[in-house]
């Protein structure tokens, strides 16, 4: 069984904690999140590897783990590889859906990365493959929008229907691009009613989301 939904469950408490949260609200409306959420992720999960069944040593050296977690390895946002036997590898990648006019380009974004190509692997390597994505709803002030433009979404939970029913719309727009299914479903991790810029009692929320290719 994999790591991976424990891990997702994890990640989900760690930000909702008071100090993720002040992070969070401030980055999700000021900045690209997609690399601090991947980086935040990658420690979160080498700090607890022993919970997750990935401790051990490689070697007689205490400080050399059995298991490789590295961000940004193979151009994969988290590769998880056991370095002393055959056990699949774990390919981890991230995605943040913003309810802009680019939110479907970033689904197909997500379904094409969970079956990339991963450097230096063999097509018939045993590669397990997740991703976890960030759902952004904001509704900024009118005054504050900036270039900001809107997707077409009447609503937060619109928002969020139209990312699950894209993640297996076989629109050929979507072309080579797999479907996928919802290991966790997308959960609400923060209210941004007192984020900057935002206007309160919109909806504006963030959501995080696994996902895998459909068996």
């Amino acid at each position: 069984m994999s790591f991976v939904p424990g891990f997702t469950e994890l990640l989900l408490a760690h930000l909702k904690k008071d100090e993720r949260q002040r992070i969070l609200k401030s980055i999700i409306v000021s900045a690209a999140p997609e690399l601090w959420l991947s980086l935040e992720s990658a420690a979160l999960l080498d700090i607890n590897r022993d919970h997750f069944g990935l401790g051990g040593q490689l070697d007689e050296r205490s400080n050399v783990p059995r298991w490789l977690i590295a961000a940004e390895r193979r151009k994969v946002d988290i590769w998880v590889e056991n370095k002393y036997d055959d056990k699949a590898s774990t390919a981890i990648e991230f995605k943040v859906v913003h309810n802009n006019k680019n939110a479907y380009y970033k689904i197909w974004e997500i379904r094409k990365d969970l079956v990339k190509q991963i450097p230096r692997t063999s097509p018939g390597e045993r590669i397990e493959r997740w991703g976890i994505v960030l759902l952004s709803y904001s509704r900024f002030y009118s005054d504050q929008q900036g270039n900001y433009s809107y997707g077409k979404f009447d609503s937060c939970q619109g928002f969020l229907d139209a990312f699950e029913n894209a993640l297996n719309d076989n629109d050929e727009w979507y072309a080579g691009a797999p479907e996928l299914e919802l290991e966790i479903k997308p959960t609400r991790i923060a209210d941004l009613d007192d984020a900057h810029y935002i206007e309160p009692e919109k909806g504006s929320a963030v959501y995080l989301a696994l996902v895998r290719c459909k068996a």
